[in-house]
């Protein structure tokens, strides 16, 4: 049980580290949104017979801000969700090692803390797998009989939407009728 208490609190540390470095990245001074200043790059999409040069316009700076919002919100939503494991946890293992508590009631909390075990341990699964087949900063949260995934992408495909399934029901064995995949919302 410790080895487990120390790796949870080793997890949070770690969270708390990525969203302080974030949000130092984030208010550093290197890009202040009053300054807006647009960076003008220029590709040549056009065919070589007709010689054309298109001027692409982008800011980079809100690209970077937008990304580092994201990063933020996912880092905030896990960490937020690690506690909340952790506290039931806690709350278990008090149930566990108290001598006063019935031996069913025990046993209850024994089944439970193995079935958060195993909660964490899918949510965490499905997450690296989502990471490797490009969906970077997916949440994936199971409570109630249903998982829920949020997403970093403005629009999915009918294809993507199928792999993120396919992923979560392989994770969790939970069925796609049971499967809620949400878009993180972000700024354009």
């Amino acid at each position: 049980m410790k080895k487990l208490f120390r790796k949870n609190q080793m997890i949070i540390t770690t969270l708390a580290i990525i969203i302080a470095v974030a949000g130092y990245v984030n208010y550093s001074g290197k890009y202040t949104p009053s300054s807006k200043t647009k960076t003008k790059t220029v590709s040549n999409t056009a065919e070589k017979v007709s010689g054309e040069v298109t001027d692409d316009i982008t800011d980079v700076g809100e690209a970077v801000l937008t990304n580092a919002q994201v990063s933020n919100y996912v880092a905030k939503a896990k960490l937020e969700r690690e506690q909340t494991h952790s506290k039931a946890q806690d709350s278990l293992e008090e149930i566990v090692n108290d001598k006063s508590v019935k031996d069913s009631v025990k046993q209850d909390a024994v089944d439970k803390l193995s079935s958060l075990a195993e909660q964490r341990e899918m949510e965490t699964a499905a997450e690296n797998l989502l990471g490797a087949k490009g969906f970077l900063n997916s949440i994936v949260t199971i409570s109630n009989g249903n998982v829920d995934v949020l997403v970093n992408k403005k629009d999915l495909s009918k294809v993507e939407r199928s792999q993120i399934e396919d992923i979560i029901v392989r994770k969790t064995g939970f069925k796609v009728d049971q499967i809620v995949i949400t878009s993180i919302k972000t700024e354009d």
